[in-house]
């Protein structure tokens, strides 16, 4: 798959970089926001639908998701992105503010499914208007339930509604933790933007994507204690704004094999000031089709370690990413998504770090590389460590293009063991 077409951003204001908490982020001014009031109505409780009157106004899904589970009925409209059951009518909806699932969907409004749902001729890619309860299954929100499912009311045909397929690359900009910037025909640069504890704006992360199949194949970052706090973890699984969903893959719900997780390029670990924050780690883009014992083993204890790191500095500079064909022999892997198209599945991962102190102008750099499989033990070894260098010349990449030149060769070139709390490895045994 190629993408059609690729706009060149340019920047269209000066941003002056400042440090907060000793940590290198870009502020921005605070973009306007609009809210718009939505009315509710309740529904009485009748299978009669022409007693169904008023009716509500059709709110998003992040406001259904807001409301509490009790008798209300809300109106609903959502493009279909997968469905999992055609007989009682589960799927999944998506709409500008988030994602949904509808656990049960009948041509009326019943106390009871009556399968009806396969009569609808709903597929992947219709728009849906439906009204439904608010309701949770397992601690997991939702439209429908098995008391009373969602009540069809119309849909469009997807094939009538038209698709952006543009992929827009923007102008990248001068951090350090970003690789030399080069974009090919089926592929965009893209950056976030988010607030942090105190409301000023500042980056988030950047990435190179390529469409053609459907991963990230970079996510670059800044870490330091201005990005932690105690958000949590949102679990805000959504479509990322800056793709066109056409080319993210479609993962509500994980791969579906166990020996596959989501796993996040940049973690949501490492993004937990603010909710916002965290939510935008979760966008499909961010996501790898990662080895089940890989993401929660060797690779969890070494996103722990960049977190410790970056507290022993003024700004740890992270980018990550997955290797899609190690030898470069044209074969790759591939998966399904909870959509049936398919997605590449990485056969190695890297992570390399550049960490820097403003006040002696020391910096250190280190990288890993990790095989797309179990390693039977969870805490990387020296023997795992290489340089930044060696990782270039086995990616074929620039890391850390922002260095200044009079000591980019000796900080990617070389490993101070001891500066990363590893042991010298031993030679000549």
């Amino acid at each position: 798959m190629k993408v059609k077409k690729i706009i060149c951003l340019t920047a269209l204001m000066a941003v002056v970089l400042t440090a907060v908490l000793s940590c290198d982020r870009d502020p921005l001014p605070d973009p306007d926001t609009d809210s718009e009031q939505e009315e509710v109505t309740e529904t009485p409780e009748t299978s009669d639908t022409s007693a169904v009157q008023p009716q509500p106004s059709v709110i998003t899904i992040s406001e259904f998701l807001s409301k509490d589970v009790d008798t209300t009925w809300y109106e609903l409209e959502g493009t279909i992105i997968t469905i999992e059951k055609t007989d009682y009518g589960n799927f999944w909806i998506k709409d500008s503010t988030g994602i949904l699932y509808v656990y049960g969907l009948t041509d009326g409004c019943m106390e009871r499914n009556d399968k009806s749902f396969s009569s609808l001729g709903l597929q992947i890619g219709d728009l849906v208007r439906f009204r439904s309860r608010r309701s949770e299954h397992n601690g997991q929100p939702e439209a429908g339930g098995n008391t009373w499912p969602a009540c069809y009311l119309s849909h469009v045909d997807g094939e009538t509604i038209p698709q952006d397929a543009v992929l827009v690359s923007e102008q990248p900009r001068a951090w350090l933790e970003l690789p030399e910037v080069a974009p090919a025909d089926d592929q965009a640069y893209v950056s976030y933007y988010t607030s942090d504890a105190s409301g000023s704006t500042v980056r988030n992360y950047s990435m190179l994507y390529d469409a053609g199949e459907r991963v990230a194949l970079w996510v670059a970052y800044p870490l330091c204690d201005g990005y932690l706090g105690d958000g949590g973890r949102s679990e805000a699984w959504n479509f990322d704004p800056k793709i066109p969903d056409m080319y993210e893959p479609v993962i509500p719900r994980s791969w579906g094999p166990e020996e596959y997780n989501r796993g996040h390029q940049i973690p949501s670990a490492d993004r937990t000031a603010t909710v916002a924050m965290n939510a935008q780690t979760f966008y499909f883009a961010n996501m790898t089709v990662q080895n089940t014992e890989l993401n929660q083993g060797i690779w969890a204890e070494l996103e722990g370690l960049e977190r410790d790191w970056a507290a022993d500095c003024d700004t740890l500079y992270v980018v990550t990413g997955p290797v899609l064909d190690v030898d470069r022999d044209g074969t790759l892997k591939y998966i399904d998504d909870n959509a049936g198209s398919p997605v590449a599945v990485p056969e190695a991962y890297f992570k390399a770090f550049l960490s820097r102190n403003i006040s002696d102008g020391n910096y250190q750099a280190i990288a890993f590389y990790f095989e797309n499989r179990d390693y039977g033990y969870k805490r990387p070894r020296e023997e795992d460590m290489l340089t930044v260098t060696d990782l270039e010349q086995r990616l074929r990449i620039t890391l850390f293009s922002g260095l200044p030149d009079a000591v980019e060769n000796e900080v990617k070139g070389t490993i101070n063991y001891g500066f990363w709390g590893f042991a010298e490895p031993q030679t000549g045994q």
